[in-house]
This record gives structure tokens, sequence and C-alpha cells, in this order.
């Protein structure tokens, strides 16, 4: 029997609020959630957040895809989980980014949106 998903009547705002609610959970870092709804076609929401570590990423990754398994949320791929680097997780119509801090500061995806909704910016001054 295959399990039913809930992305297809699963509001992204919902969604969204759960994933921002289990990374808080775990200590995810220098959290930023952008609407994209209006601006790109790839997804609808996108969220960045930092790790303290290679290991600490895999765990925000580990624990997010265990949530989004008991919760029956769809779950399409991941990528980079291996290094710890930038792990990236596709929810379908939100992509969530778990970076170092260093990395994250590389390719500074949060500049690439300037005219997004946000929806929740809890990073630390720089």
């Amino acid at each position: 029997m295959q399990t039913a998903h809930k992305y297809s009547d699963c509001p992204t705002e919902t969604k969204t609020a759960s994933l921002l609610g289990w990374l808080t959970d775990k200590k995810a870092l220098d959290l930023l959630a952008l609407d994209l709804s209006s601006l790109t076609s790839f997804t609808d929401t996108i969220i960045i957040v930092s790790a303290s570590s290679p290991r600490h990423a895999q765990g925000l990754a580990d624990h997010i895809l265990a949530e989004c398994r008991a919760a029956k949320l769809e779950f399409l791929r991941m990528e980079g989980y291996q290094t710890g680097q930038w792990i990236l997780l596709d929810l379908n119509d939100v992509v969530l980014n778990i970076f170092l801090q260093e990395v994250r500061d590389l390719y500074r995806l949060d500049e690439l949106w300037p005219k997004a909704k946000v929806i929740r910016d809890e990073r630390r001054p720089s």
C-alpha cells in the first residue's frame, strides 16, 4: 500500500511554517525564508540556513527528512549530503539550502532575490 503525500493539498505556507519550526528545533543558524512564488517558476519558497559544522548540516537534513516522512510531505531529492558543505533539499514547492557559513558567504544566495517577500529573517547582523 502506497502512502499518500500531502503536497497536493498542503499549502506552501503550512509546509514552510513546519520546516522553519523543525529547523529552529535543531538550532539552524541565520535562518532566511523568502516567498519566490511571484518571481520564479522553480519553487514558491526558498529557505536558507547555516550550520555550525558538516555534521550539524547533515543532522539538520536528516531531521527534515524524518519529519517530512512522518508528516507525509513530498521530498524529491537531496544533493550535497556527503560533504555537508551545502546541502540542498528539494521539497517540491519549497527548496531548503543548508550551508556552512563560509560557503554561504561565497555563493550569497541571500542576495539573489532582492524583490522577494521576506517570510522570516533571523540572520545575525554582519
